[in-house]
């Protein structure tokens, strides 16, 4: 009490100014750390924190951040991009795979890789990340029989993994493959979060929506919802991070269901993933943007399921090629070139088809599929040696109808039945919910099949073309079988000489572009949309669109 009757008789003594500046300092030190307490980012949301803002469009949304499952959805790999760290990287520049957290040497017989864990590594809840987290992820989830991610297993399939000491491990392989690296950049899971749960129910575990990560960023809560579908995911600076520190404080992915959706909340984006299509030119008016393109190793084709009775013969699959004009097919679209092989790795212009409408009829003449003379139903279809009508049956993801995505399939699908039926085929399409599109890939139901294919950081064929990935679970969506083509697979995994593999491709494209499984269409091109505030972004090299992260930490705002 004295002390305050002291105090209160000093403050009495004071100038009127005096009793001001008093005041407003001691309002000062009380609001301070009041502030700091409830208002970390900001009063008004992050305060003189740098927060960089992207925008994707995705249907889908948010749907899973577990870093093994990142193929299943676009927007899931951006996010897990910069919260999980694997034992190797991809790098752009160098177009080519490198260290992250581990050291790994290959022995003479290129079969046994071993993996040595970097020192410093931690867990963003600051848990040391172990040799058993590698274990773990890799022995106990990935090579389980039950682990759900068919695509993931089998490139781990044959490889047995034996943890040498604390420090290190070993994976090894039955036979060289010089892709095997590629595999090991996928992101760890943490044993200490993760251990006891089953691999097959492993997308119920709550650490898909809110994960402990590895990466430069870490979550800051949940993912928050909005009604009208939009998806908003915030990560902050990840302070246990083993990398060079990242200069944004925060970093904010907004996903929308529409590219209309997006531009109506464009002001509050510094970025746009993937610009496409008529946008392209929306983006470029806009003057606020610049547009940094970027192709992906990825494709769209018809694939020919060669056990179909029709497509077994070589000659049709030959016409059906022969009567597309893939220039026109894809003119009036400014995202998307030609493709003639699926081996991105060679020069497409050099594997070009022409439209030869004379070679397409004279080949189905010569399979012996031809018009009926009375032909008074005017149908303009063709028939075989048994009066069987020249039909296919070609089925197509369905999408949201009014979509962009919906329209440029409608127009593709469109143009390819024209052209077919100018050749006497009649092709009767079926547009599946996904659900049921995939249920009918993996039974091979169907004659024709219109989808896309990534190819990601190796691009290994052996998924795609090999003949024993062409069971209900493999990608070989064709069902082409050619010892030829395996042994040619087979010796290019195991081929480490660049001019030796650079032969050997093109021996593999030869072969497939004579045996026709499929009509290769057309690749995407995309654009990276910035508002310039930020610099050190860059797309080239990439693999995958989350590739430009991986110079994250020179990314910057301009002063």
């Amino acid at each position: 009490m004295r002390l305050f009757g002291f105090l209160s008789r000093v403050f009495k003594s004071y100038s009127g100014f005096d009793k001001f500046l008093t005041i407003f300092g001691i309002l000062i030190l009380l609001i301070t750390p009041l502030k700091m307490y409830f208002f970390p980012y900001g009063m008004f949301g992050f305060g003189e924190a740098t927060v960089y803002t992207e925008g994707i469009v995705s249907q889908n949304g948010f749907q899973n951040l577990n870093p093994l499952f990142v193929e299943y959805n676009e927007a899931d790999r951006e996010v897990s991009k910069l919260l999980f760290s694997g034992l190797l990287k991809y790098d752009p520049e160098k177009r080519t795979i490198v260290e992250d957290m581990a050291n790994i040497s290959l022995d003479e017989s290129r079969t046994t890789y071993t993996v040595v864990l970097m020192d410093g590594l931690y867990w963003s809840d600051g848990e040391p990340i172990t040799i058993d987290d590698v274990y773990f992820t890799f022995h106990d989830i990935i090579l389980d029989e039950s682990f759900p991610n068919k695509v993931l297993k089998a490139n781990f399939s044959g490889i047995n993994i034996e943890k040498i000491d604390n420090k290190s491990l070993k994976f090894v392989l039955d036979k060289p493959n010089i892709f095997f690296l590629t595999n090991l950049t996928v992101g760890l899971l943490p044993k200490h979060i993760m251990e006891g749960v089953d691999p097959f129910n492993i997308l119920q575990h709550d650490f898909n929506k809110i994960p402990v990560s590895s990466g430069p960023y870490k979550m800051m809560d949940v993912v928050e919802k909005f009604d009208d579908g939009r998806m908003q995911i915030t990560l902050e600076r990840n302070e246990y991070y083993h990398g060079d520190p990242v200069k944004m404080d925060f970093f904010r992915i907004i996903s929308f269901n529409s590219m209309d959706q997006l531009l109506l909340n464009i002001n509050s984006l510094n970025a746009v993933v993937k610009v496409y299509d008529k946008y392209i030119t929306d983006f470029i008016s806009m003057k606020r943007f610049d547009l940094l393109s970027y192709e992906l190793p990825q494709y769209s084709a018809i694939f020919m399921n060669m056990e179909s009775a029709i497509l077994s013969d070589k000659k049709v699959r030959f016409a059906l090629l022969k009567s597309v004009d893939k220039q026109k097919m894809l003119a009036g679209f400014s995202d998307k070139k030609p493709v003639d092989t699926p081996l991105m790795e060679l020069k497409q212009e050099d594997w070009a088809y022409q439209l030869n409408l004379d070679e397409a009829n004279k080949s189905l003449d010569e399979a012996q599929y031809t018009y009926k003379k009375d032909d008074t139903e005017k149908t303009g279809i063709r028939y075989g040696k048994e009066n069987d009508a020249l039909e296919l049956k070609l089925i197509v993801r369905a999408y949201e109808e009014g979509t962009l995505k919906y329209l440029e399939i409608n127009r593709i699908v469109s143009y390819l039945i024209e052209s077919w039926a100018k050749i006497g085929v009649d092709v009767q399409v079926e547009f599946l919910p996904t659900g049921e599109f995939e249920e009918r890939i993996m039974q091979r139901d169907y004659d024709l099949l219109f989808v896309g294919q990534s190819l990601g950081y190796n691009l290994d064929t052996y998924s795609y073309w090999h003949s024993s990935q062409s069971d209900p679970m493999g990608q070989n969506l064709s069902n082409y079988k050619s010892f030829a083509i395996d042994a040619l697979i087979e010796d290019i995994r195991v081929t480490f000489d660049i001019e030796k593999r650079e032969k050997k491709l093109r021996e593999l494209g030869e072969l497939i572009k004579n045996d026709i499984p499929a009509i290769f269409l057309y690749r995407p091109v995309y654009y990276y949309a910035s508002d310039g505030k930020v610099e050190g972004i860059s797309t080239d090299g990439i693999v995958f669109s989350s590739d430009r992260f991986y110079n994250i930490s020179q990314w910057h705002f301009v002063n």
